[in-house]
């Protein structure tokens, strides 16, 4: 004797509703669309004892020297070369790390005494364009900071359901955008910056953050 199919509650038949396809491929295509803009960046020299870049040029880690005095060091690092006009893509492996940032930055403030690469300074007016990942006790957060009235950043804090390894970052200086992708799911969008005041020249930004593990930048065939 067949029995009535079972059926379930609206709610609960949500659970298996299929991935969107259709927004899928757009994402991914998306993701093809800025690869074609991938560059080759180097990192460089840091003044910062704590902070080791690797002989390529490609990785940078921190690694505390307990035994050097305090200093004015910057926390992070520039890309190479500068970036004045176009559109551009880059890709960073964060895969083991537990604290970093990433994004764009203008080099008057990041060779300014005033701002050397705190996160109480990472805001647009303060020539930072950056988003981050902070691990607390029990939590992970990644993070945009953006402008507030307030002389401190105004910290939002992102929705990323899968943990990005590897991070695309697509700077298109004509539109006054940049725009961080999650590689590890798909090409998700993280965060975009729009309508940004960017200097003549800006710079890729890097900072490991205090967790030991690397930062790598990806090459195109790489």
């Amino acid at each position: 004797m067949l029995r009535k199919p079972k059926t379930f509650p609206k709610e609960q038949r949500r659970v298996f509703r299929a991935p969107d396809l259709k927004g899928m491929l757009q994402v991914s295509k998306k993701m093809t669309d800025v690869q074609r803009y991938w560059v080759h960046l180097t990192l460089s020299p840091s003044n910062n004892p704590n902070i080791v870049i690797s002989e390529d040029q490609r990785q940078l880690r921190y690694v505390p020297q307990y035994w050097r005095k305090r200093g004015n060091y910057h926390e992070g690092v520039l890309g190479y070369p500068p970036i004045t006009s176009g559109k551009h893509y880059w890709m960073v492996d964060v895969s083991r790390k537990e604290a970093w940032y990433l994004g764009l930055c203008d080099r008057s403030y990041f060779q300014s005494s005033n701002f050397q690469g705190r996160s109480k300074n990472y805001q647009p007016r303060c020539g930072y364009w950056v988003i981050g990942l902070h691990t607390f006790e029990y939590n992970v957060e990644y993070n945009a900071f953006g402008e507030d009235a307030a002389r401190d950043p105004l910290t939002l804090v992102l929705s990323v359901t899968v943990p990005p390894q590897r991070i695309g970052v697509f700077l298109d200086y004509e539109a006054r955008e940049l725009s961080f992708y999650n590689v590890t799911n798909h090409g998700f969008l993280i965060y975009k910056f729009s309508r940004c005041s960017f200097p003549k020249e800006v710079f890729p930004y890097f900072n490991p953050g205090t967790c030991p593990e690397p930062m790598t930048l990806h090459w195109p065939s790489s």
